[in-house]
């Protein structure tokens, strides 16, 4: 259901461990996720993912996020900051400047495990205010 193999622009270290992360969400999720490209270290990465284009009719909802690991206390932190639009605008909690839905693998590097959901966080820093728009 991922198109992380098929769209192979990334390469390198992370990449059967990204494709399989990709998978794991695109099933959790139930829709397709689109990998578009990755930011690779020695002992992390972080991807830029997407879903489906949005719909022309009613609410045009659609997401993108980035997909992130790095290790804590020895073992793989895997997750990943959605961010959601309609019509192409961002849709965030009215109290924040910024908000976003985080989902946690409680897993392994394989993609197994159990996907969680942290809920609606506030981008307190700033630090994903470049996702305005779906593009």
């Amino acid at each position: 259901m991922s198109d992380a193999r098929e769209n192979q622009d990334f390469t390198g270290r992370w990449r059967q461990e990204i494709a399989a992360i990709a998978d794991s969400l695109s099933q959790h999720l139930r829709q397709r996720v689109e990998v578009l490209g990755a930011t690779e270290m020695a002992e992390a990465f972080s991807v830029s993912v997407r879903g489906p284009a949005a719909s022309p009719t009613g609410f045009g909802l659609t997401w993108n996020g980035v997909l992130g690991m790095q290790p804590i206390d020895g073992r793989p932190h895997i997750s990943v900051s959605m961010f959601f639009y309609s019509r192409g605008e961002r849709i965030r909690l009215a109290e924040h400047d910024g908000s976003y839905i985080e989902l946690e693998l409680d897993g392994r590097l394989d993609g197994s495990g159990t996907w969680r959901d942290l809920g609606w966080l506030e981008d307190e820093y700033g630090e994903y205010e470049s996702y305005d728009r779906w593009e």
